[in-house]
């Protein structure tokens, strides 16, 4: 072979690799998966977000009531967050939980046993803030019975509904908290079925249960303190005219909880709206003799949980 022929095959086979080798380089790339933009890390953008959607419980006696106090209050909140709110108002505590677990709301405020039911069946579902009353993060349960009943203590009414005629007994509705929850947890700690012991009823509103005891279709009823604060001073009850029989340890006051997959931008920013709530806000937009917020993680609503695991609502 002559030495031009041997620089020609040389030159041959180098092209020959240089191809092969830049095919495979080719090849390598364009197989590379595209990087696509998870749900998750979407729904993460606070672009995703064109209105908040809230959702409140049946705090006073009727739902035109709940609006015109609790609109305003979720209206400055996403005013905050240069967002537009939308407001829910259901009927039952069972619905507003149900609500934010579906995602159809995207924060809420609950009762405590409402947020530890939608936590316990949603985990994602987080508390961000626990509103203050009267500056303190906590309130209690009650039952409570007319002024002039013949018992003054729920030993005393447990005692006499034993001995005669059974008294009537009211819980209010399996999604509240002071009303049926923690006085659930204080008959189980009894080793006691209120079913047995008295005439039992549940399912009643709190706006209905004080007025129950007053006008004698009940012999007692459950409700909490700050209930009869606001049935007293917009004039529906006369407290004279009832006392408290039993009253629970401090329970943690009502959470502001976000639904699962909530933009975590918008989370933290929320949260800073609500534990920043001045004074002057809290007395506009806020019931009377709620004063503000504190932050939250959940791990407060801890009594709560206890209780539900009392009495077998949860495991």
């Amino acid at each position: 072979m002559s030495d031009f022929q041997k620089i020609s095959v040389k030159r041959w086979l180098k092209s020959l690799i240089f191809g092969v080798l830049t095919l495979i380089v080719v090849v390598a790339c364009s197989s590379q998966p595209k990087v696509e933009t998870s749900p998750t890390a979407a729904s993460n953008s606070a672009t995703q977000l064109t209105e908040l959607k809230f959702g409140v419980g049946p705090y006073f006696p009727t739902p035109g009531e709940n609006s015109k106090q609790f609109e305003p209050l979720f209206n400055e909140l996403a005013r905050g967050l240069n967002l537009p709110a939308k407001v829910t108002v259901t009927e039952d505590w069972v619905g507003i939980s149900e609500a934010l677990r579906s995602g159809t709301l995207d924060a809420a405020w609950l009762g405590p046993w409402g947020y530890v039911l939608s936590n316990h069946n949603e985990p994602s579902i987080k508390a961000i803030a626990t509103v203050k009353y009267k500056d303190k993060p906590t309130y209690n349960s009650v039952l409570m019975a007319r002024a002039d009943a013949p018992f003054n203590t729920l030993d005393e009414a447990i005692a006499q509904s034993k001995e005669g005629n059974k008294l009537k007994l009211s819980l209010a509705d399996v999604g509240s908290t002071s009303g049926w929850l923690i006085p659930q947890a204080e008959f189980k700690r009894r080793n006691l079925d209120p079913k047995t012991v008295f005439d039992y009823n549940e399912g009643a509103s709190h706006a209905a249960q004080a007025i129950a005891v007053m006008s004698g279709q009940t012999d007692i009823a459950s409700d909490y303190d700050r209930n009869l604060d606001v049935l007293a001073s917009t004039g529906r009850i006369d407290k004279s005219k009832i006392k408290i029989i039993w009253q629970s340890e401090p329970l943690p006051n009502d959470p502001i909880a976000v639904r699962g997959g909530f933009p975590e931008d918008i989370k933290t920013k929320l949260q800073q709206v609500l534990v920043n709530f001045s004074p002057e806000q809290a007395k506009k937009f806020l019931p009377e003799n709620y004063t503000g917020f504190v932050t939250s993680d959940g791990s407060n609503y801890a009594p709560i949980q206890a209780a539900g695991k009392s009495v077998g609502k949860l495991k």
